[in-house]
């Protein structure tokens, strides 16, 4: 009976014990609102400096085509632009410019695939013309893209083109 008796009494001041413990101390600091410390995030991290050189290179250049030909008339505009693709090939010599070519859906498989090469071909001629290194140029066909509406003639007209971008 002693036993039982002291066991109540051992259970009853840790019952006490417990409660005070967690209505005046745990419960408060659970309640209370955590101050939210400043976090410094490095202006040097990786990420950072990836969207900054990402942020400073520059657009793509689009070129546009007629139906059915390679042949280009270059604008003022295009050689701006180049100008700024030339001076950042020459900041970053791992950087190199990617020629893709493109034709609407009409016509044979074939055919557009050729156009889309001789369309890049065209443009990558006028680049080393305008001074840019051919090591440096890279051309791809892209084949038939749908970049605009398909079904009228300025929709398909969106799609004659070739593209000039950097590739890192």
């Amino acid at each position: 009976m002693r036993i039982l008796v002291t066991g109540l009494v051992v259970f009853i001041i840790w019952a006490f014990f417990s409660a005070w413990l967690y209505n005046d101390e745990i419960r408060p600091v659970m309640n209370a609102k955590a101050e939210k410390q400043p976090t410094l995030i490095s202006q040097t991290g990786s990420s950072d400096s990836l969207m900054k050189l990402k942020e400073s290179m520059p657009g793509d250049l689009m070129i546009y085509f007629e139906f059915n030909k390679f042949e280009f008339n270059p604008d003022p505009q295009f050689d701006s632009k180049i100008a700024e693709m030339k001076s950042w090939l020459e900041k970053y010599s791992s950087s190199a410019l990617l020629v893709m070519g493109y034709t609407d859906l009409v016509g044979k498989k074939e055919f557009n695939q050729e156009l889309c090469l001789k369309r890049a071909e065209a443009v990558r001629k006028y680049l080393e013309d305008k001074g840019i290194p051919t090591t440096r140029l890279h051309l791809e066909t892209g084949g038939i893209e749908l970049s605009g509406d398909y079904i009228t003639d300025e929709g398909r007209a969106k799609s004659r083109r070739s593209q000039v971008s950097i590739k890192m």
